[in-house]
């Protein structure tokens, strides 16, 4: 059978990955440190202490989480946090600040339970591909907040025109194949005037590698990985077959504007915006 073929049958429904919804660790109120929250600067807000305890809902287990903050539950919590107030930041510049917002690729709720318990003006809705997430979102969010599974193949049973934010982190860095189909889709359902914010891996990222990105690199793309550049255009490294989350990619700025461009106006883009990501505003305007 053609691989490609192989490969949509394979992951054209939901992936079944190995994990499952766990128990939840705890509440955000039961991390709560002051010393952590008042010795960082980063997070010497003056309510800080409230929004945390804001927030009703449980934090996952750290095997529901994606890899974010082992060992730390309320470092978990932060970084949605953070990446929450840095989204409305800038989608505040282009009149965006309330409606039907739609996480895709929301894992577990790392940032969209801000939107839910920090701010009473967004219709919350979320989609992932992996099961555990989904399922442990039903068990835990309120029925307030819309979940759904999502499969690989970029489709989404939503209306035209529906949102009027859409947020996409640490997704798009792991998209390949179908990477435009979906850019389309969520063209489809994302307003006239709405923001899809999603980030990226961009030149400043290559620059800057972690230790661990810097050793795949290294062992699956040999070919680029001392490179002191990006290389132009998108660059795919690809490190496992056995799932459709199987690579890291890499975006020119050339290449957003080009190609993604085509589908949105891309407003801005902010290097290490959101950790070693950046940030891409992405505007719907009229044909």
């Amino acid at each position: 059978m053609n691989a490609k073929i192989d490969k949509l049958l394979k992951y054209g429904t939901c992936y079944a990955d190995d994990n499952i919804a766990l128990p939840p660790v705890g509440y955000p109120v039961d991390f709560i440190d002051n010393g952590y929250l008042t010795k960082n600067s980063y997070w010497q807000a003056p309510d800080l202490e409230d929004c945390v305890r804001r927030d009703s809902a449980p934090i996952p287990d750290e095997k529901n989480r994606e890899g974010y903050c082992p060992g730390h539950h309320l470092g978990y919590w932060l970084s949605g946090y953070a990446d929450y107030q840095k989204t409305l930041q800038l989608i505040g510049k282009y009149g965006v600040g309330s409606g039907r917002y739609f996480d895709f690729g929301g894992s577990t709720g790392r940032v969209f339970r801000h939107f839910a318990f920090q701010s009473g003006q967004w219709d919350i809705w979320s989609s992932d591909f992996k099961l555990s997430s989904i399922d442990w979102n039903l068990l835990h969010f309120p029925t307030t907040i819309k979940v759904f599974a999502n499969n690989s193949n970029p489709s989404l049973p939503l209306p035209d025109q529906y949102f009027d934010l859409i947020t996409g982190y640490s997704v798009f860095t792991h998209i390949n194949e179908p990477e435009t189909h979906w850019l389309a889709e969520l063209r489809r359902v994302l307003k006239v005037g709405g923001i899809a914010y999603l980030t990226i891996h961009d030149e400043a990222t290559w620059a800057d590698q972690s230790p661990s990105l810097r050793s795949t690199i290294s062992k699956f793309r040999p070919d680029v990985a001392d490179r002191h550049d990006m290389p132009a255009g998108k660059t795919v490294v690809t490190f496992r077959t056995d799932d459709p989350y199987n690579c890291n990619v890499f975006h020119s700025r050339d290449y957003l504007n080009r190609v993604w461009g085509r589908f949105f106006e891309i407003a801005e883009i902010r290097s290490s915006w959101v950790g070693k990501q950046a940030a891409v505003v992405c505007r719907k305007i009229l044909a």
